[in-house]
């Protein structure tokens, strides 16, 4: 039997919503991990692992957000090419849709972390 759309499309934004959290927790331990890295003086090839560990998780920080949008956006798209939707389902998956452009504020957000983060660091 298969789910009634809403709550399809109920388990879908909650994936979506909870990749993006992830996303701001990735991120924020990241500056966490890089703001530590800063305070060490006593070998800086410690420094250097820890900003590969903070350019590692951002990285997958952005992969991960971005799988969840491309899939979010996937089955939309699946969503109204293969069932008849009436008014207020198409209603409610077009207003559905644009939680995906959020992730994408999201991704732009990491993407800049990266930069500012080497950029401060190469400051030193």
């Amino acid at each position: 039997m298969v789910q009634p759309l809403f709550e399809q499309l109920s388990t879908q934004l909650n994936f979506l919503l909870l990749s993006q959290r992830q996303m701001i927790l990735i991120g924020a331990f990241s500056m966490a991990i890089a703001t530590f890295g800063t305070n060490i003086t006593s070998k800086n090839s410690n420094r250097i692992y820890l900003m590969y560990l903070v350019l590692f998780l951002l990285v997958y920080g952005i992969a991960m957000g971005l799988k969840a949008a491309l899939d979010f956006n996937d089955f939309i798209e699946d969503v109204k090419k293969d069932s008849p939707l009436d008014k207020d389902e198409k209603k409610m998956v077009d207003r559905s849709k644009t939680w995906v452009y959020y992730s994408y504020l999201l991704i732009i957000v990491v993407v800049s972390l990266i930069f500012i983060i080497f950029k401060m660091r190469n400051l030193d």
